[in-house]
């Protein structure tokens, strides 16, 4: 089976931009499967400092750890969820208190959540797809 045919049978998510990962990453889902990995490994733990830092009104921390997910989800075709990030960024930089961002900050962790379930979920799908 040619690596073009390959291509089109392997679906993402509606809700990733397949049309940025092909642009990334051409047609190797070998290399996909392992930066979703890397991408997993690396948000789960920061986003737990995030919900911790946010918990403790560390708004500096909150904004630094935001800054510092942000640019993951463009690595796993996820732009709105990085867009996301980075408006909760600019508001973290605009107030004094974190309890003032709670309703932003709500949004944001449920997108987050969400995000971390569709990156889970399609890894799952590129490790069996490259069998």
């Amino acid at each position: 089976m040619s690596e073009a045919s390959n291509h089109k049978q392997f679906i993402f998510n509606e809700k990733i931009d397949k049309d940025l990962l092909i642009s990334l990453y051409e047609d190797d889902y070998a290399y996909m499967e392992e930066i979703f990995s890397i991408t997993l490994g690396q948000l789960k733990p920061d986003i737990e400092i995030l919900k911790k830092s946010f918990e403790n009104n560390d708004l500096a921390g909150v904004k630094k750890c935001t800054h510092k997910i942000k640019p993951s989800f463009g690595f796993v075709g996820l732009p709105q969820t990085q867009e996301l990030c980075k408006q909760f960024e600019d508001a973290c930089g605009s107030t004094e208190s974190a309890s003032e961002l709670v309703s932003q900050y709500t949004q944001l962790y449920n997108r987050l959540e969400e995000s971390i379930h569709i990156i889970e979920t399609e890894h799952g799908k590129l490790k069996e797809f490259n069998l």
